[in-house]
């Protein structure tokens, strides 16, 4: 399995990317200086450590819906200290599936700097959980499986993104609830960066644009 290491996101201080396999895991400092984990993948919590190391202390493990759960046991025992987060809609089937217990949502957005915020999609079926960061000149949606993107060479950005090939049939509970709020969201926030546990970032001042064309095709 090829482990990219840790390494800064450019535009976005205190974010960081790392990958293992085909999955990303995404780094953010909180408001305290430590950091939480967004989508832990399993392998980076042994091949990784020394990257995630120097970034500071993992105090949060955030477990972004209820399908990405195979690397949760493993950084819980590497990171025993840190409180392992997720939605309401998440919980049951990762309790189910981990035999973890989970500390709610609410614990994380305390710990959220002044420029991140929880986004909790609606209309879907996993319990799915963005965070936003904001810079002054960049908005960056951090996504597990909605959006996705092909994958480059450390560092590079993709030129567009795309949808995860699965995500309609199996993270959509009501498409026209998830697309009507998506796009409010959209048209709202007006993000430039897109952060996903699939593929490489794409940073576009369309963005936005470029995802409200994928929902239109998709829904």
């Amino acid at each position: 399995m090829t482990i990219q290491p840790f390494s800064p996101v450019g535009g976005l201080d205190g974010v960081y990317i790392g990958r293992a396999g085909k999955l990303n895991c995404i780094v953010f400092r909180l408001r305290d200086g430590s950091i939480c984990l967004y989508s832990p993948v399993a392998g980076l919590e042994t091949s990784g450590r020394d990257s995630l190391a120097k970034l500071g202390d993992v105090s949060m493990i955030l477990a972004p819906n209820h399908y990405h759960n195979k690397g949760l046991t493993g950084h819980a025992n590497a990171f025993p200290n840190a409180s392992l987060v997720c939605s309401k809609g998440a919980e049951p089937r990762l309790k189910k599936i981990t035999g973890l217990t989970f500390d709610p949502i609410d614990i994380l957005k305390s710990k959220l700097a002044d420029n991140q915020r929880i986004l909790e999609p609606e209309g879907l079926k996993t319990g799915e959980v963005w965070i936003e960061v904001r810079t002054r000149s960049e908005i960056a949606w951090i996504v597990t499986d909605t959006f996705s993107a092909k994958l480059h060479s450390p560092g590079v950005c993709a030129e567009a993104p795309s949808m995860l090939g699965t995500f309609p049939r199996y993270g959509v509970k009501d498409a026209w609830v998830f697309k009507d709020w998506a796009n409010t969201q959209l048209s709202t926030d007006c993000p430039t960066i897109l952060l996903s546990c699939h593929g490489s970032p794409v940073k576009a001042p369309d963005l936005d644009a470029q995802l409200i064309g994928l929902l239109a095709d998709a829904f």
